[in-house]
């Protein structure tokens, strides 16, 4: 499995717009075979939301196209912004360091 966390920030003053946008519809749809697994949300000087999605290896590209695509819903949004990471779980991440 492959893993994606978004790290979706904006203004505290454009949460409603943000929440108008999602509640909207108008966003791109993600395909079905992108899990939405879990949604994080932090009050810090903006607000943060973390994303974690799960998607088949062999739908890994397909799908971080997809996740991308979504969040272009948000574009309008001023002073928001978007990264997308490709996550490894920790027995993934040994070998990087010689281990198994």
């Amino acid at each position: 499995m492959a893993f994606f966390m978004v790290t979706f920030t904006y203004p505290a003053t454009s949460s409603k717009e943000v929440g108008e946008t999602f509640l909207s519809g108008n966003t791109p749809k993600l395909p079905e075979f992108v899990k939405q697994e879990k949604v994080f949300v932090v009050l810090d000087k903006k607000v943060k939301n973390y994303v974690i999605y799960e998607v088949e290896d062999e739908k890994a590209h397909d799908a971080l196209m997809a996740i991308a695509t979504r969040f272009t819903g948000y574009f309008n949004i001023k002073d928001s912004q978007f990264k997308i990471e490709h996550l490894m779980t920790t027995r993934e991440a040994l070998p990087l360091i010689g281990l198994k």
